[in-house]
């Protein structure tokens, strides 16, 4: 099974669930992990999705991980947090420091990351660079997720977009609780550097690391450029099956 660990649906793209489901089936994914940001996105309409997802879709939530942001009164996140995995019935949690105005290490995030953990869901952090204006680049440097996985050791974090040309294997060796998300980085820097996507797997553990391509409608190359570096890697097949899928479908219980 091949399980997309980071995928979109924008608010646009709501009415297309159909053309989405069906670029996965073309595409070879068996399953998408759909990850909204809050509070643009409401986790009532990822759930509306999976509903709508014939199977394909696996729905994240999102909250802004702070009662209040920049004074604008926000919802308390642990409670949406609670209705959205309780109620909602989604599968994990999506948080963006660049986005959602935060540091990776900020103290603050520990009461919600901690109930993600509680509630047995894992929680995706964007790490790295955005292209966006929005938020300051140093929020999301990889490194501080080592603070944060110290913080919260029974909650599992997932590095989103974790570049392997960053200090992602030492965190994935030294922090049981910390999974490395390949989206954008493995691609571009697979491909200039023979070797890297091999070893980086095997360093960190191939159990730690989960196929993810920032898919959306529109973007099959990203998931081609993806596949590609995976395709030329040399992994062995039962190592490549655990990227693949296997690693997501245990964190997932699917």
């Amino acid at each position: 099974m091949k399980i997309d660990f980071h995928a979109h649906v924008w608010n646009t793209q709501l009415d297309q669930v159909d053309e989405f489901t069906g670029r996965l089936e073309a595409l070879g994914i068996d399953k998408a992990v759909v990850l909204p940001i809050a509070p643009y996105m409401t986790n009532e309409s990822i759930a509306e999705l999976v509903k709508r997802g014939e199977g394909r879709i696996v729905g994240f939530s999102s909250v802004v991980p702070f009662a209040q942001t920049t004074g604008i009164p926000r919802e308390d996140p642990i409670d949406t947090l609670g209705h959205a995995i309780g109620t909602l019935g989604l599968s994990g949690l999506k948080l963006h420091p660049l986005i959602q105005g935060f540091s990776l290490n900020d103290p603050g995030l520990v009461p919600v990351v901690s109930a993600a953990g509680d509630l047995g869901v894992p929680v995706l952090f964007h790490t790295g660079p955005a292209n966006g204006r929005a938020g300051r680049l140093a929020n999301g440097h990889l490194d501080l997720m080592d603070d944060l996985a110290i913080m919260c050791p029974n909650t599992v974090l997932v590095a989103g977009h974790a570049s392997p040309m960053d200090n992602a294997v030492y965190l994935a060796r030294k922090h049981p609780n910390v999974y490395l998300e390949t989206s954008i980085s493995w691609a571009r820097w697979g491909r200039l550097i023979p070797g890297l996507v091999r070893a980086t797997v095997e360093e960190a553990g191939p159990d730690k690391v989960l196929y993810g391509t920032d898919f959306s409608l529109g973007r099959d190359q990203r998931v081609a450029d993806t596949d590609a570096v995976f395709t030329e890697s040399g992994l062995s097949d039962e190592h490549l099956a655990m990227v693949y899928g296997g690693n997501a479908q245990r964190l997932l219980g699917l």
